[in-house]
């Protein structure tokens, strides 16, 4: 009698990995709407019968998607966090990240920009889990600043008020405008940001 060995963990997650990966792709190109299980089978070469396998339709796909797509941005949020450089630029690469996502087009936050104009309710939903995770490392990164003397503990109790507000709002702001021009625009408040709130 042959006997057949369950799948792996590892290969199930690749797999799904691997369908989100196609799928994300699919969806910022032709758009949701627009984009099949069908077109998701064939782009992934793994077959329909694989992709109803791992969702039941591209409603469950697309909620993949946009729930990989925040969790690549908290990670790399995370990463500037614990990069050990000193405090000031882990702060500003922080909010760099945060604000421009480090110019990169193809990065999870302009996919994620992509992904977010048909569907404004789910855009709240994954905005509010990236902030809620973007607050409680923002605050981290201040007291630590504050403890070490390097940063003015009122400058930053200003700064914590209204910094994720503007970069909400620069979110949606760099959706339909130039990258470089919202390049430009970041540095310089983040010049003035470090600058304001370090002890001098």
């Amino acid at each position: 009698m042959t006997n057949f060995a369950p799948k792996s963990t590892k290969m199930i997650n690749s797999t799904r990995e691997h369908l989100i990966d196609v799928a994300r792709q699919l969806f910022a190109r032709k758009g949701v709407d627009a984009t099949t299980m069908g077109d998701i089978a064939n782009a992934s070469e793994r077959g329909r019968r694989t992709v109803y396998t791992y969702f039941r339709n591209k409603k469950e796909v697309y909620a993949a998607v946009l729930e990989s797509e925040s969790a690549a941005l908290v990670a790399r949020l995370q990463a500037t966090c614990d990069s050990g450089k000193p405090v000031e630029e882990r702060l500003r690469d922080f909010l760099s990240v945060r604000l421009v996502q480090r110019r990169e087009r193809s990065s999870a936050a302009a996919s994620l920009r992509a992904l977010f104009k048909p569907d404004l309710r789910r855009i709240g939903r994954i905005r509010s889990i990236v902030r809620t995770q973007a607050e409680e490392m923002l605050h981290a990164l201040l007291a630590e600043g504050i403890s070490a003397g390097r940063f003015d503990p009122s400058r930053c109790a200003l700064l914590e008020g209204f910094a994720l507000d503007c970069m909400h709002a620069m979110d949606i702001a760099g959706a339909d405008t130039d990258v470089t021009g919202l390049a430009a625009s970041a540095d310089a408040m983040l010049d003035f940001i470090i600058s304001d709130i370090c002890v001098r």
